[in-house]
């Protein structure tokens, strides 16, 4: 199969699994807790026509090098809308590792008196937190926010049980399991208790755990980028967003009242400034027979992107390099980011109107223009994206209760 393929869609779902397609016919799908996938590849020429594309299933961690790009790709997205992120070692490249000396996820944000945030490209607003392990980022538009975290590669269950119940052990104490002893399977059914001979193996005649092992060794870490909805923020965001949003130039007007409702949400005193950070998830799944494939029909022969769309709840897709976030409730609302810093808008029970919040970064103003499905801007030369055919695409995503693309 071929490594380097136009990816044409990808999908997040409601249940966060993936849904990769790809230009030369492929398909890639990751299950909801992003530790199995399914590889759909392209027709054979040679095959007769009515027999079925031969498909690939696998534990992501262990794919081979033929898969691992598009692995990777899949899995950035997936990890980019999800509320924990999955990160295998084995997948996270060595540059983008680093020790890591504590398994605790809390941060602390500045106070409210005191935070300074800082300004960022093109009139963005910057929030850290106090130990540096966090950053929020509110876009110009206000609409959107970025956050970047120092998070924990995946681990196994065990591992995570015996960091977490005994914080205070001595760093040597946490053995981990190698690289090579990870790719084993644990065997219940036998009653095999692999710590033994793992710790056996791990230290020579003589020696002690604490004088062997390092901190550094036992806890890796990298940093995940996730990207999020202001009108749909995860609680644990709610009070550096708030910061950021009494922060922005509108602080007398909807951005600050938007940050005071958010303050009210978190509470401004010393313990609601700490938060805990997303945790990633552990490597292998509990319930892996839970996990469903959706594998569209390959005799359908619809290959037009509008007309093989999804019909499963939609939590985000990527179309064409436009991102659309589907937020759901009594009324689904999408949003829109084509890629220029801006963001339209379905205006809830008017699901005809788009808001299109596009920031000046000269005046540092965000301008709102409305368009109707009925009267859509033309298409201009030269111009970055269609506002056209991107409403146009946007707009079936509310047109049902279903909330789907």
């Amino acid at each position: 199969m071929e490594i380097n393929v136009n990816v044409s869609l990808m999908i997040t779902y409601e249940d966060e699994s993936v849904d990769v397609r790809y230009s030369n016919g492929a398909q890639l799908q990751l299950s909801p807790c992003g530790s199995e996938f399914m590889l759909v590849k392209p027709r054979d020429p040679s095959r007769h026509p009515l027999q079925p594309p031969e498909r690939v299933r696998g534990r992501t961690r262990f794919t081979i090098s033929d898969y691992k790009e598009l692995l990777l790709a899949a899995l950035t997205f997936r990890n980019t809308y999800a509320s924990r992120p999955y990160l295998p070692e084995e997948l996270v490249p060595p540059e983008h590792r680093q020790p890591f000396f504590s398994v605790d996820s809390a941060v602390r944000w500045p106070e409210r008196s005191s935070c300074v945030a800082e300004p960022g490209a093109r009139g963005a607003i910057i929030v850290k937190s106090e130990e540096g392990r966090a950053v929020l980022i509110l876009s110009p538009s206000g609409k959107e926010f970025s956050v970047q975290f120092t998070c924990n590669l995946s681990q196994n269950k065990n591992q995570l049980c015996s960091s977490e119940s005994s914080p205070g052990r001595e760093a040597g104490d946490l053995i981990h399991l190698s690289s090579n002893d990870e790719t084993k399977d644990v065997d219940h059914s036998r009653g095999s208790r692999r710590d033994e001979p793992i710790r056996s193996r791990s230290l020579s005649p003589g020696t002690t755990s604490t004088a062997q092992s390092k901190p550094e060794e036992m806890f890796q870490s990298t940093t995940v980028i996730q990207h999020h909805s202001t009108s749909e923020p995860d609680p644990v965001w709610f009070y550096p967003l708030s910061l950021a949003r009494l922060s922005t130039p509108g602080e007398d007007g909807a951005d600050g009242e938007r940050g005071s409702n958010l303050l009210q949400k978190s509470d401004a005193s010393n313990i609601q400034r700490s938060s805990q950070l997303p945790q990633a998830l552990p490597l292998t799944c509990s319930a892996p027979h839970w996990h469903r494939w959706k594998i569209k029909d390959p005799l359908a022969g619809k290959d037009h992107l509008d007309q093989d769309l999804p019909t499963e709840l939609v939590k985000v897709m990527w179309c064409q390099g436009v991102t659309y976030r589907i937020l759901s409730g009594a009324v689904s609302v999408v949003e829109v980011s084509p890629g220029d810093g801006s963001v339209m808008c379905s205006n809830g029970v008017l699901s005809s109107y788009f808001t299109h919040h596009k920031p000046d970064p000269q005046s540092g103003q965000v301008k709102e223009i409305t368009y109707h499905l009925d009267n859509l801007p033309p298409d201009a030369p030269g111009q970055l994206y269609s506002v056209r055919s991107v409403v146009s695409r946007a707009s079936r995503s509310v047109t049902t209760s279903s909330g789907s693309i």
